[in-house]
């Protein structure tokens, strides 16, 4: 069971969070937490974070305009978190080519 809890984010999230769990992670019991705020001076579109085993924060940077850049960005963070979630690796190399198929399925079911 997922336990999701989105902090001013925009209405798209929501979509994009539910779609990538039933695909990615259904049987999957943690805490998410999605938060948009002001990351432009950490310098980074968005991050996600482990706290412990099973609870996790993402934050994505509010002054992102586009939105497929948007959906980008947190497909790639939510990539991270199932990561981290299984014990993987977190490669970025495999995150960045991840979140170009991650996006562009996600596109054809909605």
């Amino acid at each position: 069971m997922h336990c999701i809890e989105l902090e001013n984010c925009r209405s798209s999230c929501e979509e994009v969070v539910l779609w990538f769990l039933r695909e990615y992670l259904p049987e999957g019991l943690f805490f998410l937490t999605v938060e948009e705020k002001d990351l432009s001076e950490e310098g980074v579109d968005g991050w996600c974070m482990r706290e412990t085993h099973n609870e996790f924060l993402i934050q994505i940077d509010k002054n992102i305009i586009i939105p497929s850049f948007y959906n980008r960005v947190l497909l790639h963070e939510l990539y991270h978190m199932y990561q981290y979630y299984n014990e993987l690796d977190t490669d970025e190399d495999e995150t960045l080519e991840q979140e170009h198929i991650l996006l562009n399925k996600f596109y054809r079911n909605h």
